[in-house]
């Protein structure tokens, strides 16, 4: 039995420690030695990158084969792609302007999945990337005219719950491969991460003109969590 005074000759009730309320410093000390702390009471710079990296627990969640549709299925460019008019010419396959998903373009259009995800309040961790092409024909004009096509571009950006987290600049290359890596706090609950991409609108274009094609790409989130 333990007492708040020494020296009492009689103790009563309001001298004598209650055991519980004795262990419970110790249990919220311990708490916070074995991994409790949070946000509130972690010291600044605390924890460096390479620690975070190679120590923190948590889960992941992928969408692959982000691709626009089978080379044979999508539409076909009937500007540019061979024919009588260009027999030398290569068939080009992909999303079309005044098609779905992409009508007038200027807008942006989700690509692949959503991406629902529990996650733990800590770090979301995404990384995106992809493979696209977009015809150069601001080089051409549309057969039997002099109509001359305008020039050609997309970007790419990550949404998680509707907010804007990353964004690409527009991207001019025939081919590139895109590749995106941010980190987001996150709290606990599920999320929804998203890929949205956009190309300019329809200016000296035709519906017959293939805009883009995109494969090969890959959405990963890693929930990074105490």
């Amino acid at each position: 039995m333990s007492y708040k005074w020494r020296g009492a000759l009689n103790p009563t009730g309001s001298l004598i420690i209650n055991a519980r309320d004795y262990d419970k410093n110790y249990s919220q000390f311990t708490q916070v030695i074995n991994g409790g702390m949070d946000r509130d009471n972690i010291p600044i710079n605390s924890i460096t990158h390479e620690m975070f990296e190679n120590y923190s627990v948590g889960q992941t969640g992928i969408v692959s084969n982000i691709n626009c549709e089978d080379d044979y299925t999508t539409y076909q460019d009937t500007n540019f792609a061979g024919g009588v008019n260009n027999p030398r010419g290569n068939t080009i396959r992909g999303l079309k302007y005044e098609n779905n998903p992409v009508f007038q373009g200027d807008f942006w259009f989700q690509i692949g999945t959503t991406l629902n995800m529990p996650c733990e309040e800590g770090m979301a961790t995404i990384r995106f990337h992809i493979n696209s092409f977009v015809p150069k024909y601001y080089h051409y004009y549309i057969f039997n005219t002099t109509n001359r096509v305008a020039f050609k571009w997309r970007q790419f950006k990550i949404e998680v719950d509707g907010v804007e987290v990353s964004r690409t600049a527009a991207i001019f290359p025939t081919f590139h491969t895109t590749q995106i890596h941010c980190d987001v706090p996150i709290s606990k609950g599920s999320h929804e991460f998203k890929i949205y991409c956009r190309v300019p609108g329809l200016i000296n274009d035709t519906s017959n003109q293939v805009i883009l094609q995109y494969w090969g790409g890959q959405l990963s989130v890693h929930n990074r969590s105490r």
